[in-house]
């Protein structure tokens, strides 16, 4: 199944178990039902790398998880796996800024 060329996706939970992956292409819709592994629960992560691995482009996933799991970071998760220091590197640039806004606080006597 390729999902590289496709027009629009839908990401849909229907349990903890089952999450329901829709695609449009060609102006025709087709489905698939993710369904969980022994576990019996379905982490969007393991729908993110479903998708990303049959070809879903990263902007059409990005829109569908938005409407799907909100509170999930994308970008993180895809950083995270695909570039381990990216993660860290901006966690360090950010405790950097924060450290450097504090110390101009501390300086001015805010």
């Amino acid at each position: 199944m390729d999902l590289s060329a496709v027009d629009e996706l839908a990401i849909a939970p229907e349990t903890e178990a089952r999450v329901l992956i829709s695609w449009r292409e060609d102006e025709v819709w087709s489905t698939h039902t993710y369904i969980a592994d022994e576990d019996g629960y379905v982490d969007p992560e393991e729908v993110l790398w479903w998708l990303l691995s049959r070809g879903a482009q990263v902007g059409q996933i990005r829109f569908a998880f938005h409407s799907a799991y909100p509170y999930f970071d994308l970008d993180a998760d895809i950083d995270h796996v695909t570039m381990p220091d990216r993660a860290e590197r901006r966690a360090e640039d950010q405790r950097r800024r924060d450290a450097a806004r504090n110390d101009f606080k501390r300086s001015r006597g805010t």
